[in-house]
This record gives structure tokens, C-alpha cells and sequence, in this order.
């Protein structure tokens, strides 16, 4: 325990020794000098503003991105609320519309007769298939082809190995 003690301290003190001489590194006046003539020549040539533009533009569409997607999200809860208010108008007065509301309801009434028929036609396909009663004999001529294609793959894997 003693030896692991000593092994963190010596490891301890060797990354303090590094951080210490990296930091003396870093404030030197050589790479301070190399930062400042970095960014001397990069504004001297153009491409500190360069740089500035670009990331500029790229917080721009960003920002734009972020409102548009908003104003997606606005735009679809309208559409929600102006159907609702829709609905509720229709539910309200569908027995007595006027005005230009009368073609509209006289749509809208279609639309819900021809739902309603086809809501029908789907509901006395189920119930054929239930009054059938040949789901037994559906379900033994399944389990019977079940069995056939069961031996005739095991044929075939038969034949496949004695070659």
C-alpha cells in the first residue's frame, strides 16, 4: 500500500512538473510573439475578416434556421385552430349555413355520407368473414401445406447432402 502511495505521489508531482512547464510555455514571449504574428498577417491578408464574415454568416442561417422552424411549428398550429374553429362553426350551425357557407356544407356532407357508406361496406366485410365459418377449414388446408412444404424441404435438404 505504501509502494501505491508512493507510485500517486511520484505520478502526481510528474503531471503537476508538465502543467507548470506547459503553462511557462504558453505565456513565453515566443508563442506569445508567434500568436500575435498569426493574427497580424491573418488581418493584414484578409482572412481574420474573412473568418468574421463566414462565422457571422453561419450564426445567421443558423438564427434564420431556428425562427423558420418556429414559424413551421406556428403555421401548423394555426391550420389546428382554424380547423377547429372550422368544426365547431360546422357542428353549430350545419342544419341552417348561409351564405357562401351553403356549397361548403353541402360538401362536407357529402364527404361524411361517402365516409359513412364506405365505414359500411368495410364493417360487412368483416362481418361476411366472421358468418363464413370456414376459417377452421382456411386454417387445417393451411397447417396441411405447412406440413407439405415442411417435407418437401427436408426432401430437398436430404437430396442436397447425399450428393
Amino acid at each position: 500500500m505504501a509502494e501505491q502511495n508512493n507510485y500517486s505521489k511520484i505520478l502526481s508531482n510528474t503531471v503537476g512538473t508538465l502543467f507548470t512547464k506547459a503553462k511557462e510555455i504558453a505565456a513565453s514571449d515566443a508563442v506569445t510573439g508567434a500568436v500575435e504574428r498569426v493574427k497580424d498577417a491573418a488581418a493584414s491578408t484578409g482572412v481574420l475578416e474573412v473568418y468574421e464574415k463566414g462565422a457571422q454568416h453561419a450564426k445567421s442561417f443558423g438564427n434564420a434556421t431556428k425562427i423558420t422552424l418556429d414559424l413551421n411549428r406556428d403555421h401548423k398550429e394555426l391550420e389546428r385552430v382554424f380547423a377547429e374553429i372550422g368544426k365547431l362553426y360546422y357542428e353549430q350551425a350545419k342544419d341552417a349555413p348561409d351564405g357562401f357557407f351553403v356549397p361548403l356544407f353541402q360538401q362536407a356532407e357529402s364527404l361524411r355520407d361517402a365516409i359513412a357508406a364506405k365505414e359500411a361496406e368495410v364493417e360487412a366485410y368483416k362481418a361476411s368473414f366472421e358468418r363464413s365459418g370456414d376459417d377452421a377449414r382456411t386454417d387445417e388446408k393451411l397447417d396441411d401445406s405447412i406440413a407439405d412444404f415442411e417435407a418437401i424441404v427436408n426432401r430437398t435438404e436430404t437430396d442436397g447432402t447425399s450428393t
